[in-house]
């Protein structure tokens, strides 16, 4: 009997581990590479909705994600006044919604991967594809060799700059703030709107909150750390509680800037046995909080599809198929709330603010309902 494919996976984060994971559960052998020389305490706070949590359960790592994060009830959106202006509940579904500091999720699929099958610096350079294999070339001027590649190495992927060359995502017109306190946590993930400004809390368990501020910047860098927290300060202090209390905990020098950007959907992320997957095949926004999600349940699909069909060409056609609707949907769905989100204006203010605030609750938790009931596994492969 042949012996199963092998893969190359090019960055051990959440989408590159989850894949190794699933990957190694169908039997293929596996090697990644993450270009850091160690698995540092970074980033901030992330959500995980039920449908990434149900990906988690099967390939047994939801109950370490549960034990380092909170699970959450609901999300609530409020006025920067604190006036309520949306509410969903997230428990009808068979498995919780969590959140958690992403270092902490890191680690629970760490810990769930072979650790002789996770190699630290190594920088991807390129890869080359012949008579059946893949082989990768690293900065340290390591290869490697297998049947197949998924480049899972982010944003600013270098498999997908070979793979599509598509040039530099885009830039959506404002900057992300992210930090962690130890404020306590709570059951609920909040979002907060002002004029060009929002800002989110995001219970991440025994580490308290984590928060998310977003406004409407040219593209920079601010550097002093201690100036980045005083704006902050000048823009949310006044804001309703606990946002004040939260910012004024937190360590300027943990304070994470990033600029938003995005790309917009392409049907086709594959060329022979070598395929993308999360932010390398669809980066999103992170203004609905499903980047990490749709990698997750891009890693089941993927081994799935593998497990389908020995030709691994071929699987990777039908994975991207069956991927394309779905994460079109949320890069574009995310795209257009960060827009309506980023107002400015105090009329337009005033209307979203009304329309979130008279949207039937049961409509709204229908709708969040429907869409994180999604279940790879349950997926016909025949779709699309």
């Amino acid at each position: 009997m042949n012996a199963k494919p092998t893969f190359i996976i090019v960055g051990a984060g959440i989408g590159g581990l989850t894949v190794a994971i699933a990957l190694r559960q169908a039997g293929f052998g596996v090697k990644a590479f993450e270009r850091a020389r160690e698995l540092k305490e970074i980033g901030a706070g992330i959500g995980l909705s039920a449908n990434a949590i149900r990906v988690l359960q099967r390939l047994g790592v939801m109950q370490q994600v549960i034990d380092r994060g909170t699970v959450i009830k609901e999300l609530v959106s409020y006025s920067c006044k604190g006036e309520i202006l949306g509410h969903v509940p997230t428990t009808r579904t068979e498995v919780p919604s969590v959140c958690l500091h992403r270092a902490d999720l890191q680690e629970a699929l760490f810990s769930a991967s072979p650790l002789d099958r996770i190699h630290l610096a190594e920088e991807f350079v390129r890869f080359k594809a012949a008579d059946g294999r893949v082989t990768a070339h690293f900065a340290s001027g390591r290869w490697e060799s297998a049947h197949a590649l998924i480049g899972a190495d982010g944003l600013q992927s270098r498999v997908r700059a070979q793979l599509i060359g598509d040039g530099e995502p885009t830039y959506r017109g404002y900057l992300c703030w992210r930090g962690v306190c130890d404020y306590p946590a709570a059951e609920r993930l909040t979002e907060s709107f002002g004029q060009g400004l929002r800002m989110g809390l995001v219970p991440i368990g025994r580490r308290g909150t984590a928060w998310w501020c977003t406004a409407n910047q040219t593209l920079g860098a601010d550097r002093d750390r201690a100036e980045i927290k005083s704006k902050l300060q000048g823009w949310f202090g006044k804001w309703h509680p606990p946002i004040p209390e939260v910012l004024s905990r937190t360590d300027p020098a943990a304070i994470i800037q990033t600029a938003i950007c995005d790309r917009r959907p392409v049907t086709t992320w594959s060329k022979g046995t070598c395929t993308l997957l999360g932010d390398a095949a669809h980066p999103t926004t992170p203004n609905l909080g499903q980047g990490g999600c749709m990698a997750i349940e891009d890693a089941a699909m993927l081994a799935r599809c593998a497990s389908n069909d020995a030709d691994l060409s071929i699987a990777f056609r039908s994975y991207e198929r069956l991927r394309f609707a779905r994460t079109a949907r949320v890069t574009t769905l995310s795209r257009y709330y960060g827009v309506i989100g980023q107002w400015r204006n105090p009329a337009l203010v005033w209307l979203r603010n009304t329309a979130l605030r008279i949207t039937p609750a049961r409509a709204a938790a229908k709708s969040y309902d429907r869409f994180v009931s999604y279940d790879p596994w349950n997926v016909s492969l025949n779709e699309g």
